[in-house]
């Protein structure tokens, strides 16, 4: 049995000893979506997938598995913890992620079905792949690769906006869950909203790994811990690292670093963008 380690009261609000977001697994979304970026429009344009909510896509048995696997190494991290079970447990409501929790089988399970968890809402580029989004939408296709993050389809939601809704849950994990393990199972862009808000990651950053191929894969664990390399547990999470089951299943810990800069940092990225028309404007 693992000793408890005792936390020191935050000054940012006391927030929970581990937090463990979990994406859901492999969906016909995903299935669709991915054809279609491959050039293969087919799924997407199928009228039974066009009439389906973004609410209801199902997991495909590719998907099933990757709960599965989650499950089972989310129940040996409990173990290892020396604790039956989570002391929150939430899912977004859709049905994808709700597969997902029930399929992760973890013990003494009583999920609260949290909307502020759900998925991103792209408005009218809803099931639509990329080729149909910059034939339909030729303006605003271009105008979001100029403005990755904060680019809101028209009906939809920028990841800012999602961000907002991260904001209110850890707010509440913070009044509620002081020191204890909580786990959500959710979607992938509102993963990165609470890297954002958690890291305090820049704009910037965001785009670079994004540049770069970043992805939160299906099925996959990202892990914020208050417990420091050393044991102490700190006033705010101080590592995080992402588990992919089956496929890397004991990552490195990342240490959080929440940047600042000095008045020459500042000066210097305003720098990187010269005026548009000279010093005489």
């Amino acid at each position: 049995m693992t000793e408890e380690t005792s936390f020191d009261p935050s000054r940012h609000g006391a927030m929970p000893r581990d937090l463990l977001l979990v994406r859901h697994g492999r969906s016909e979304g995903n299935v669709a979506t991915d054809a279609a970026k491959g050039g293969d429009s087919s799924l997407v344009e199928d009228p039974g997938f066009r009439e389906r909510s973004t609410m209801h896509y199902r997991l495909v048995a590719e998907g099933r598995s990757q709960a599965t696997a989650a499950g089972s190494w989310i129940r040996r991290w409990l173990e290892s913890e020396g604790v039956g079970q989570f002391d929150r447990l939430y899912c977004s409501p859709y049905v994808r992620t709700m597969e997902t929790a029930g399929l992760l089988d973890l013990p003494g399970a009583a999920w609260r079905r949290e909307s502020l968890l759900r998925e991103r809402d792209f408005g009218v580029w809803e099931g639509l792949g990329r080729a149909t989004i910059r034939e339909q939408f030729p303006h605003a296709a271009r105008y979001k690769e100029r403005n990755r993050y904060l680019y809101r389809p028209t009906g939809g939601e920028s990841l800012g906006d999602v961000e907002l809704r991260v904001r209110e849950v850890l707010a509440s994990l913070a009044r509620e869950m002081a020191g204890q393990r909580v786990l959500c199972v959710t979607h992938e862009d509102v993963i990165w909203a609470f890297r954002y808000r958690l890291e305090k990651m820049r704009i910037s950053e965001y785009l670079a790994e994004h540049a770069e191929g970043a992805e939160i894969p299906n099925g996959s664990v990202v892990h914020f811990t208050r417990v420091s390399a050393d044991g102490h547990v700190a006033d705010r999470f101080q590592r995080v690292r992402t588990v992919v089951p089956g496929r890397d299943e004991d990552p490195a810990w990342r240490q959080i670093v929440r940047p600042t800069d000095s008045n020459v940092d500042l000066l210097a990225e305003v720098d990187e963008h010269p005026p548009l028309w000279g010093d005489g404007v």
